[in-house]
């Protein structure tokens, strides 16, 4: 069968390096059968003007940052920026892809329906929830979204908390995260010395607060080490702490990470507790968990039970799950976890099988591949 041409214009390009990115990267690069095509999806990548190349990237630094999302949601809904975009590649097996994140995915929309090429559309997290705009925008750009999702001939889900979220659909389809298709196999740098370690190694950012707060009380235990990598908005005092016990940990090349991600006897998922983050914690599916069943070792999910994650653990038995919370229900988890060894065998075993199978790199391609061809 011949090549489809994948067309991607989306705010988010295929990389090795945050989750979304390396999603993209996994699915489309060095793929046999994807011919991959990436156009500009941005204004400033269109128009190279410097207002918003330049003026708009500072403002959503500043105390303004909502007024120049409305104006980057506005120009990029209104302008007919695809008439600048280069004509599909001839023949009939393509295809525009895009992310329903930013503000590329506005302008695929139009592309694919100025130049009639089938669109796909990935839902990976609920955009309007995150967006810095105002609320008369906010409601707008959830009608959007919607919108996108019901014209799309094909909408690609990550979780079955998304598809229920965006509503029915002639053909949608979950595709859970794809892993790395390398297992995580036992470090040499693991110590028994150090006792039960527990890794977390995710977004530090948007979870400052709540992972501050466990920080905080793990300082004090002597049963579990938990480690953390990333940056955090911290106050100093405790970051100082962190990495002068080792605790706190930089990026690091992949080498490196992968030595000592493959060095814990566990390891940790967290989502939001916020009410007002209901919403993504229930249609976004965490793609650390899929990275941590590389190792098939023990992962623990900290999330409200009605979050994406917990479901899909509570019905594969997969994971060990604590859904209070109170940071200090989930030391005392893991104090329990550190002394049932079997509970700790029975979580390695069934997550090494998820990870063979729900989760298997292989698997979940031939999954996105069939998807393509369902709308060529």
């Amino acid at each position: 069968m011949d090549e489809i041409n994948v067309i991607l214009i989306s705010s988010v390009r295929p990389e090795n390096s945050f989750s979304a990115a390396v999603l993209m990267y996994r699915h489309l690069v060095n793929r046999s059968g994807i011919r991959l095509h990436i156009l500009p999806a941005e204004y400033h990548e269109i128009v190279h003007g410097r207002f918003h190349s330049k003026i708009v990237p500072r403002l959503m630094r500043t105390p303004a940052r909502r007024w120049a999302g409305d104006v980057d949601y506005l120009m990029h809904t209104t302008l007919p920026l695809e008439k600048r975009l280069v004509a599909p590649p001839r023949g009939t097996r393509k295809v525009v892809l895009t992310l329903a994140y930013r503000s590329g995915c506005w302008v695929a929309q139009r592309y694919a329906r100025r130049h009639r090429v089938p669109l796909i559309v990935r839902f990976d997290d609920w955009w309007p929830d995150i967006a810095e705009v105002h609320n008369p925008v906010r409601r707008q750009l959830e009608q959007r979204f919607l919108e996108l999702h019901r014209s799309a001939d094909l909408s690609l889900c990550i979780s079955e908390g998304m598809l229920k979220a965006l509503g029915p659909h002639r053909n949608a389809r979950v595709i859970l995260p794809i892993p790395d298709v390398e297992a995580i196999g036992p470090s040499k740098s693991n110590d028994s010395t150090d006792g039960f370690r527990v890794c977390y190694s995710g977004n530090m950012f948007d979870y400052s607060d709540m992972l501050a707060d466990l920080a905080q009380l793990a300082l004090k235990q002597t049963d579990v080490r938990i480690e953390f990598r990333g940056r955090p908005r911290w106050p100093q005092a405790l970051m100082d702490e962190m990495r002068h016990r080792h605790l706190l940990h930089d990026f690091a090349s992949a080498p490196t990470f992968d030595d000592w991600l493959g060095s814990f006897h566990a390891y940790l998922v967290v989502m939001f507790f916020d009410a007002a983050q209901r919403r993504r914690t229930e249609t976004c599916f965490a793609t650390k968990l899929v990275e941590y069943s590389r190792a098939g070792r023990p992962v623990v999910i900290w999330a409200p039970e009605t979050s994406a994650v917990v479901q899909w653990a509570k019905k594969s038995r997969a994971a060990l799950c604590v859904t209070d919370p109170d940071p200090r229900a989930l030391l005392s988890a893991l104090a329990h976890l550190k002394m049932d060894r079997a509970l700790q065998l029975e979580l390695a075993v069934r997550m090494r099988r998820a990870y063979e199978t729900e989760f298997s790199p292989v698997r979940l391609q031939q999954q996105f591949m069939e998807a393509l061809n369902s709308v060529i």
